[in-house]
């Protein structure tokens, strides 16, 4: 027992002895230290407001953090940073080098407040969007970091990896891909100011040159819609496109047409266009929740859709890509009186600046084929341009009003293939109003001939529909 006793206890190991705690780096009175509680206290008395951000206050911060003394180094720039009415664009070099650390230091988490500051100050907007979307994603939260990637490619089309995220992140959150020629924006965080009379407050939706948001005119108090051009066409090098952007705004203005988008207002130097707000949303969402429109209905919007069609190609106008998303509604779109306005003049094929292109329907101009696939003519495809194109559309989409979907099969859409029967209507599209099923499948046939010399014209067009509508109401057809 005694041996089995002095085995268990008669050697005992003494534990290791506790380090002390290392000490804590000193408040050396350096040079960096001085500066900057002199800096501190001059900006707290309202000088030296301009020196914040400058190279020589992130040299002495640079040189705390490289002596070792990082908390010091972070809790000066803190303190800069919390200073009152010094503008963002001198802070923002000291937040981008203070994310910079706490990203070296596998602290993101407490530089979002930073990051958050720094999207709305160029040219930190690309790497704060970018790591938001990372420390998003990281986090599952996919549709915030989809909004920052997407932030990302709108500045950088080729940012490495972040198309392939983009790409992934749609899936997951169910929204469709962009379809051809549409860019990705560079969205603006909702709530910002697009000038101080407009205020922004949520994305809408977006296309080949811009993002458009709900905006609230606080001069005039009421809701309007604001569209800002895509950071990555704003420069000098894209001068083309910032030009086609307002002379797309100033054709529409010059309409003035109820079925055409009203522009209220635009801003060179902002990128900016101020436009009513279609709250009633557009034809694609009417047809998506409540299916097809009766005949009467159908060809009372295809009658509002070719009037602003005829103002258009009168001022030589081609807008190259009607379709239901394109379309929108003032308020409700079944409550009485509302009509159907055309927007989007992104992709038109607009007059040069003497305004002497001709609206006939011969008028052609050879081109990059632009435009949805599925409501293109058979000469759009092939780059050629004219009015007709636009009537076909219009045939398109009133094929799909009736029936809830557009004509032909997919693999024939993608193909450029359309059968001769693609544009016949079921029998029960008429319903009380059989008498001109014939008529109506006549003007349909003929506004989507393949041949655009064998379409009528936008105003020819626009006479026969009106006609087809006045008959159908005499038919009691609801």
């Amino acid at each position: 027992m005694a041996s089995w006793w002095r085995r268990m206890f008669g050697r005992q190991t003494q534990p290791p002895a506790i380090p002390p705690p290392a000490p804590e780096p000193q408040h050396l009175s350096s040079e960096e230290e001085v500066f900057l509680a002199q800096l501190v206290s001059d900006l707290g008395d309202g000088k030296r407001r301009d020196e914040v951000g400058s190279a020589d206050v992130l040299a002495k911060i640079d040189g705390l953090w490289k002596s070792g003394h990082e908390r010091l180094a972070t809790e000066w720039t803190e303190k800069l940073l919390t200073v009152p009415e010094v503008p963002e664009a001198n802070t923002a070099p000291l937040r981008a080098a203070l994310v910079e650390r706490y990203e070296q230091r596998g602290e993101l988490d407490t530089a979002i407040p930073h990051l958050e500051q720094l999207v709305h100050t160029e040219p930190y907007a690309l790497r704060a969007h970018y790591l938001l979307a990372e420390h998003a994603r990281k986090r599952a939260d996919h549709e915030r970091a989809l909004r920052h990637y997407e932030a990302v490619l709108g500045r950088d089309v080729d940012y490495p990896n972040v198309r392939v995220r983009v790409e992934r992140l749609r899936q997951l959150t169910g929204r469709s891909a962009p379809v051809a020629g549409e860019t990705i924006a560079a969205g603006e965080v909702a709530g910002v100011q697009a000038g101080a009379r407009y205020r922004l407050m949520r994305e809408l939706g977006r296309g080949a040159t811009g993002v458009v948001y709900l905006a609230r005119d606080a001069e005039l108090d009421r809701d309007v819609a604001v569209k800002l051009l895509h950071p990555h066409l704003a420069g000098t090098e894209r001068a083309d496109a910032l030009a086609r952007f307002f002379h797309e705004a100033r054709v529409m203005a010059s309409l003035r047409h109820p079925n055409v988008v009203a522009v209220f207002d635009l801003d060179e130097a902002s990128r900016r266009i101020v436009m009513e707000l279609a709250a009633g949303g557009t034809l694609r969402d009417v047809l998506r929740e409540r299916g097809p429109r009766s005949l009467r209905r159908g060809l009372e919007r295809h009658g509002q859709v070719l009037s602003a069609l005829a103002a258009a190609h009168r001022r030589g106008i081609i807008h190259c890509d009607l379709k239901p998303a394109n379309l929108m509604f003032r308020r409700d779109a079944d409550l009485p009186g509302v009509e159907v306005m055309l927007g989007d003049f992104g992709v038109a094929h607009l007059p040069d600046v003497s305004g002497q292109a001709s609206a006939t329907s011969s008028t052609k101009s050879s081109r990059e084929a632009v435009g949805t696939l599925a409501y293109m003519a058979p000469e759009q495809r092939r780059g050629e341009l004219s009015a007709a194109a636009d009537v076909y559309a219009s045939a398109v989409v009133l094929f799909e009003m009736l029936t809830g979907r557009t004509p032909g099969s997919r693999e024939g859409v993608i193909g450029g293939r359309r059968g001769s029967d693609d544009f016949l209507l079921p029998a029960d599209v008429f319903g009380e109003a059989r008498s001109v099923a014939a008529d109506v499948q006549e003007h349909l046939n003929r506004i989507s001939d393949p041949d655009p010399a064998k379409r009528p014209t936008t105003a020819q067009a626009l006479v026969e529909s009106q006609r087809l509508r006045e008959r159908v109401i005499a038919a009691g057809a609801t």
